[in-house]
């Protein structure tokens, strides 16, 4: 099985959070987990200039994933359906959540909600628990 870590994964890791980092050395031991090319904007919008180094450091231990097409076109499809149910998808997370699906990925995040097209247990893990 393999991960796709969402952003605010990727944050608890460069806090330090002790449990965010054990929680990634059990996944390194069965993978390599991967990250959205999304993601690494979204955690470089937030990147203080001394912060860049270890930043850019962690985000290179993981495969990236690039926006493609396929995965573009999913995630429009996934705001406009959600959006006629009355429900708001972010744009960034509709091309997370397109990459979980199209990839064959179980994305890693504590914010399940955003992720209406997932299902929890099958390829969408909430961390922590």
């Amino acid at each position: 099985m393999s991960y796709l870590l969402d952003t605010n994964f990727v944050i608890g890791l460069l806090r330090g959070a002790s449990s965010y980092w054990d929680y990634l050395d059990k996944l390194v031991d069965e993978t390599v987990p991967a990250v959205s090319a999304v993601t690494r904007s979204e955690v470089f919008a937030g990147c203080h200039p001394h912060e860049e180094r270890a930043t850019t450091n962690l985000l290179d231990r993981f495969e990236a994933i690039t926006i493609q097409s396929s995965i573009a076109d999913l995630a429009g499809r996934y705001v406009y359906q959600y959006r006629k149910r009355g429900f708001t998808i972010h744009l960034e997370d509709a091309l997370i959540g397109s990459t979980a699906v199209l990839e064959g990925l179980v994305l890693v995040t504590r914010n399940v909600d955003h992720f209406p097209m997932l299902m929890l247990g099958h390829n969408l893990v909430r961390f922590p628990d």
